[in-house]
């Protein structure tokens, strides 16, 4: 069960890759950890946990999951496919999603920090002496 940590500014992000029933490619480790590292950077991820599975006897045969342990709710995110590559597309897409849901909703609720709201332009003050 390999695993890496990627940093995100002063927290890190720990990334749990499980594969089943099949050999794991170093080039769809590395897009799933760079595709991750990008989405911790618009939400905070603890940590990250990929299964990647062939089923044997299934149409389509492979199957994705990512459960991602975050500050509040966890997000979850499940598909399958004919390629790895393209149940991996569709997990991330649910993903950000997902997180962009929860973005609007904290916006409309309000409790977006300056942290995470985006920078707005402030028309300069009218002072009159």
């Amino acid at each position: 069960m390999p695993s890496s940590l990627i940093p995100h500014l002063k927290h890190q992000m720990k990334i749990i890759i499980k594969h089943l029933h099949h050999t794991p490619s170093t080039s769809l480790t590395a897009l799933i950890e760079r595709q991750l590292g990008e989405l911790g950077k618009t939400r905070q991820i603890d940590e990250a946990r990929v299964v990647i599975e062939r089923r044997l006897e299934a149409s389509p045969p492979f199957s994705v999951s990512a459960h991602l342990v975050t500050p509040g709710p966890d997000v979850f995110a499940e598909a399958a496919d004919h390629t790895l590559r393209a149940a991996w597309q569709k997990v991330m897409g649910q993903l950000e999603a997902r997180i962009g849901q929860r973005h609007e909703k904290r916006a409309r609720r309000g409790r977006i920090t300056n942290k995470t709201a985006p920078q707005q332009q402030l028309a300069p003050s009218d002072t009159r002496s």
